[in-house]
């Protein structure tokens, strides 16, 4: 995005350090920070902020707080753009499915609804926020070599998801790690088989030039905060933008 747009300013934020650490553009900075926790910007510092799939992060009280956060940090006219993806696939094999089953499983012993991105999800939060002009998008994505390069990176990413997940879902399940191990593999080529795929959720909103009387901006209750130390915003006029949760 940086390189697309080389008048911007780009930040890139997420909670683990997974940033490029070569050939990164001058326009671009990336920032390991938590967004649970309040974002370390100033109001109206931003012209878009692109949040994405953290479905599997965040229960619906965190949901309401981040997205009244996104607004803050975003200026007047702005653009806020959410995307995240079922939780389930559709076209699955007999091991895939058993897979989502237990990852919902496990997610909804911790409290997170997985079909948050679901219409009308991200728009009812968007609109909790007092963000205007929402519009949504529902599109599918392949999910194997079949659908070429988008498909085969979707693959890589649900594999390293589940992977990912293993400790979480054996703790949550009690299944035996080497049936969960075992699955995994399977699925690998189920997914070619039966043609599997993500369907995707997206909403953007525009934040209001001025302020409604009919409708006060809610305080985000984030609880106890820790301390966070501001960065200034950029002093050059140009478009900013941020994305939250690099992939």
């Amino acid at each position: 995005m940086a390189n697309e747009f080389p008048d911007a300013t780009v930040t890139g934020i997420d909670m683990s350090p997974v940033f490029p650490t070569t050939i990164i553009p001058a326009n671009c900075r990336f920032l390991q920070h938590n967004i649970l926790e309040p974002l370390p910007f100033p109001d109206n510092s931003f012209d878009y902020v692109h949040q994405r799939l953290l479905v599997a992060g965040l229960k619906p009280r965190d949901w309401v707080c981040v997205v009244q956060e996104l607004e803050r940090v975003l200026k007047p006219g702005g653009w806020v753009e959410l995307v995240e993806v079922d939780g389930h696939g559709g076209n699955n094999g007999p091991m895939t499915q058993q897979l989502w089953d237990w990852i919902e499983l496990t997610l909804k012993g911790r409290g997170i609804n997985v079909n948050i991105g679901t219409q009308p999800g991200l728009a009812n939060l968007m609109e909790q926020a007092g963000l205007v002009n929402i519009k949504q998008e529902v599109f599918n994505l392949p999910t194997g070599l079949y659908g070429g390069k988008i498909g085969t990176l979707l693959k890589e990413n649900e594999q390293a998801f589940w992977i990912a997940m293993t400790p979480t879902v054996i703790h949550g399940t009690g299944i035996d790690v080497q049936e969960y191990e075992n699955a995994i593999i399977t699925s690998a080529a189920e997914v070619e088989i039966h043609k599997s795929y993500h369907t995707f959720y997206s909403a953007c909103g525009q934040k209001r030039t001025c302020p409604s009387p009919l409708m006060p901006e809610p305080e985000p209750d984030f609880g106890e905060k820790s301390p966070v130390s501001p960065i200034p915003a950029p002093l050059s006029p140009r478009p900013t933008f941020v994305r939250s949760n690099i992939k």
